[in-house]
C-alpha cells in the first residue's frame, strides 16, 4: 500500500480577492475547517509522520489557527508550504513564517502593472500588496516561488512578472492552464486563453526568454517515458482535504473520498474505494492516449476532465487540451529544427 507523505489542508474557503479565473467557487459556503477537527486531523497527521503540509484557501492566513498551525508543525518535524496571496502579510507575520521554518511560500503574481493584477484579482491594491509582501519574505530569507497564471487579461503582462522574479533571484513560473470551476460552472473559462493565444505565449518565451524555455512551459510538460504521471500518480502519495472535512485529490477536484468528521485520515486512505479506483488507474483507462505523439505536453488532469463536463467524469478529456498539446508540440519541435540550422 502506498505510503501517504504529504497532504494539502484547505483552512478555509474564504478569501480577500476575487480572482476571475479561479476554479473555487466564490459562493462556496465562505467557511473555515472547524478549529476541534483542525486539530484532530493534525494530531493524525503527526502520528501518521507525514512528511510535508501544504496549507492553503482560499486565503488560509483567515484561519484563527494559522500561526498555532505552522508553529505545531515545526515543532512535529513536519515541512509547511503555503499558497497564500499575501496580501495581509506584515513584518511581525513574515519574521514568525522565518522562525518556524516554512518550507516554502507560494504567491501568484498575474502583473507588475497594478491595473491589469488588481483587475485579475477585483481587489484593489492587490498587486503592490503581493508585491511588497514577496519582497518582504525574501528580505527574511523564507524561500518564495512565485506563480503567474496566464489569462487573457494578463497575457501581455506577464513578461514582467518573471523578470521581477529574476530581479529578486527567485523561482517562477508562467502557467496557461486555467480549469473550470470545481461545481463544473465554465463561466471562468472565458477568460482562458484560446489555442492561438497559448501558441503565441510559448513563442514569445521561445524567442525572448532562454530561462523559461518551451518544454518547461509547456501545459503539463511531460517525460514521454512517464506517460500522463498527472494521472497515473494520483493518491499515491498525497490527497487533499477541504474545509468541509471531506478528503478530496486534490484541491481542484470537489469529488470526496471520505469525511475526516466521520472518518480518521488512516481509514480513508487504507479503506475508501473510491480513492483505490484512483490509485488503480494507468494509461489503460485513457484509450485515446496511448497512441498520441503529443502526449509529453499534455496538460490534462482528472480534477480538470471532471470540471469542464456536466456529468464530472473525470475519463472525459477536454477538447481543447487534446489540441493544445498537438499544436504545442508542433511548435516546439519546429523551434528546436530552426535552432539546430542556424547552429549547423
Amino acid at each position: 500500500m502506498p505510503r501517504l507523505e504529504r497532504i494539502q489542508i484547505e483552512l478555509t474557503s474564504r478569501c480577500n480577492e476575487r480572482c476571475l479565473h479561479c476554479y473555487i467557487p466564490q459562493n462556496d459556503g465562505n467557511q473555515d475547517m472547524d478549529s476541534s477537527l483542525l486539530w484532530n486531523i493534525l494530531d493524525q497527521c503527526w502520528d501518521i509522520g507525514l512528511d510535508q503540509i501544504t496549507l492553503s484557501g482560499g486565503e488560509p492566513m483567515l484561519h484563527p489557527d494559522f500561526w498555532k498551525v505552522i508553529e505545531h508543525a515545526n515543532w512535529n518535524n513536519c515541512k509547511v508550504r503555503v499558497f497564500s496571496n499575501l496580501t495581509l502579510l506584515n513584518d511581525n507575520m513574515a519574521d514568525m513564517l522565518k522562525k518556524w521554518n516554512v518550507y516554502e511560500v507560494q504567491a501568484s503574481l498575474y502583473s507588475v502593472e497594478p491595473a491589469i493584477h488588481d483587475a485579475v484579482t477585483k481587489t484593489p491594491s492587490s498587486c503592490e500588496k503581493t508585491k511588497k509582501g514577496i519582497e518582504m519574505l525574501k528580505g527574511k530569507g523564507v524561500p518564495v516561488f512565485i506563480s503567474c497564471p496566464i489569462t487573457k487579461m494578463n497575457k501581455d503582462s506577464y513578461p514582467g512578472v518573471l523578470s521581477f522574479a529574476r530581479e529578486l533571484k527567485l523561482r517562477a513560473a508562467p502557467d496557461n492552464m486555467i480549469m473550470a470551476q470545481s461545481n463544473r460552472n465554465s463561466g471562468n473559462l472565458e477568460y482562458r486563453l484560446d489555442i492561438g493565444e497559448a501558441l503565441q505565449v510559448i513563442q514569445d518565451i521561445l524567442d525572448n526568454d532562454t530561462a523559461y524555455d518551451a518544454e518547461r512551459f509547456s501545459p503539463g510538460y511531460r517525460n514521454p517515458d512517464a506517460a500522463l504521471p498527472c494521472v497515473q500518480n494520483v493518491c499515491k502519495d498525497t490527497i487533499c482535504i477541504n474545509a468541509k472535512g471531506e478528503v478530496v485529490p486534490s484541491s481542484e477536484w470537489d469529488y470526496a473520498l471520505g469525511n475526516l468528521s466521520k472518518q480518521t485520515l488512516k481509514d480513508v486512505w487504507e479503506n475508501s474505494p473510491r480513492l483505490k479506483r484512483l490509485q488503480a488507474i494507468t494509461l489503460e483507462d485513457f484509450l485515446e492516449c496511448q497512441s498520441c505523439r503529443a502526449i509529453e505536453f499534455c496538460g490534462m488532469s482528472l480534477g480538470l476532465n471532471a470540471n469542464e463536463n456536466e456529468a464530472g467524469d473525470p475519463f472525459v478529456i477536454p477538447k481543447h487540451i487534446c489540441e493544445l498539446a498537438k499544436a504545442t508540440r508542433e511548435l516546439v519541435h519546429s523551434h528546436k529544427n530552426k535552432r539546430k540550422e542556424t547552429t549547423v
